[in-house]
Formats: structure tokens, sequence, C-alpha cells
């Protein structure tokens, strides 16, 4: 899984877009606030910035022949159904009530995991303005390189969400877990994008960057690009069809973390249906 030429019809060369690394983040760290700031005098939204770099061979993992394991290049893909449709993806309550359980569930039968705790998930529109009602709290697909979470954040995560069970639950394996799933197929617009964990240095590659809530300040992984990098995605992916990916794993000799984005598969052309999905953020304990 190093050969960088194109192997199959449905390998992609594209670009994908990545922290700049500027002078200013050797003394002031990247960040950026989860909320409008323009009424506050002299406030910035973001000190991010990202450059795009080009040629990047991205793999079908589809043509390589062997399945992908989430403890060895940090994310798999499941069949897993869901009993919901797609309005129903505009209700968060119903979402919470319905998708929340399916998700265990399925992380607990793939992973093994002894307890799983959902903590919240994001559905995407590549074009919010065509959804109509509701819209406004979308978010567009992320096309730059990154990994939700660093270790410092994942543990606080932990005590954030679990208190008084926190000290004990650090004590054994635990991991942050996502799960993507485009909300029709095939998907031809913006897929996700995984990379192997196993050709990324995150001391090297990764530059810790705080996210800043009203409530919370938590902190991801912005990437640098470095040559030796490598990503996969699957083609015309299906509604059924379910990435997991970690964001962080306290286990070691494993994969420890999958940076992802999305890119754009058609250079710009005009997409037939435009993208939608839903992720969802998990922490996941073993006995």
């Amino acid at each position: 899984m190093t050969d960088q030429q194109i192997q199959t019809q449905n390998d992609v060369i594209t670009k994908l877009y990545y922290l700049t690394p500027l002078d200013e983040y050797n003394t002031t760290k990247p960040y950026y606030v989860n909320w409008p700031v323009h009424d506050i005098q002299g406030a910035q939204q973001t000190n991010l910035s990202h450059t795009s770099y080009e040629n990047i061979l991205i793999r079908d993992i589809r043509g390589l022949g062997v399945k992908c394991e989430i403890d060895v290049q940090g994310f798999q893909l499941e069949t897993h159904p869901t009993s919901l449709n797609n309005e129903d993806f505009d209700d968060d309550a119903l979402i919470r009530e319905k998708y929340y359980p399916e998700m265990s569930e399925l992380a607990k039968n793939t992973l093994n995991a002894s307890r799983v705790f959902i903590f919240e998930h994001t559905h995407r529109v590549q074009n919010p303005t065509l959804k109509g009602c509701g819209c406004s709290r979308k978010r567009k697909p992320l096309v730059s390189a990154h990994i939700d979470q660093t270790p410092a954040s994942s543990e606080q995560r932990v005590r954030y969400h679990l208190g008084g069970d926190a000290e004990n639950l650090l004590k054994g394996r635990f991991q942050v877990v996502n799960t993507w799933r485009p909300l029709f197929g095939p998907l031809k617009g913006y897929p996700l994008t995984l990379g192997d964990a196993r050709t990324f240095d995150l001391n090297r590659d990764g530059v810790p960057t705080d996210l800043v809530f009203p409530h919370y300040v938590g902190e991801s992984l912005n990437l640098l690009h470095h040559p030796d990098q490598r990503w996969y995605y699957a083609s015309e992916q299906n509604r059924d069809e379910v990435w997991l990916f970690k964001c962080y794993d306290s286990a070691t000799g494993v994969a420890q973390a999958a940076p992802h984005c999305s890119f754009d598969i058609q250079d710009g052309q005009f997409s037939e249906r435009p993208r939608e999905s839903v992720e969802v953020r998990m922490l996941v304990f073993y006995n």
C-alpha cells in the first residue's frame, strides 16, 4: 500500500489542503473560534492558514484486494444500514434517540468494546442553502487535513462527559472513534479520504490547534504535508456503508489516529446531487 502510481480506474490524483507552515505558529498557537465574533472589536475568527498541495494520489480501497483495519491503518469500512430516512437527519433529537444507539451497537460489535459514549454528531451538507429550513446549523464538508482530537483533548473529553467514572475509565484502554455515512449513494461529490496512520508521524506532521466554544476549549491536530503520507477513499460509497476511524487510541502498538478530510473528486465540475453526510463522535472503552 505504498505505490504512488494509479493502479485502478477509481484511483484519483487531486489536491488536498494542509496547514501552511507559518513562522507565526512557532509563537502563537493556531486556533478557531466556533461562534461568530464579528461583533467583538479586534477579535479574529481564526489564525489558521491552509495551502493546497497538488498531485496527491488517493487510492480506492476497493482495488486494494485487502480489507483495511482500524488497528492497522486507523480506519475500516463496514456495511450497516440505518432505520432513519434522510429527513430524519434534520432532527437532532431524533438522531440522538434513534441513530446514536445504532452507531453505539455498530462500534460495540465491530470493535468488541465494552462501553460506548457518543458525545456529538455533525450533519454536513455540500450546499447548505439548498436544504431549506434548518440549513443555517449545517456545516459544509471540511477540506483541510486534520485529526479531531489530540491525546490531551481525548482525556479531557472523558473527564468532561463522564465525570465520576472518568478516572477509572482512563486506567484502561480507550479510544475516540468517529463513524461517517453519506446520506445517499453512490456518493460522487466530496467523499471522505483517510490517511494511513502508518505513513504519518504526528510529532512531525501534527500541529495542535485550539477549538474554542462558549462552554469548552478543545484541541485538534491540523496536518502539515509530507511526501510519505498515503491517502485512501471508497469509490461511490453507498448509504449503508459506514467508515469507522480513530481520532485517538490510548493503546500502544496499534494505529493511533487516522487523518481525514474531504476532497473535490469532480475537480469543480457539477455534481448531480450535492453531498450530505452524518458523522458521530464517540468515546470507546474496553474492559
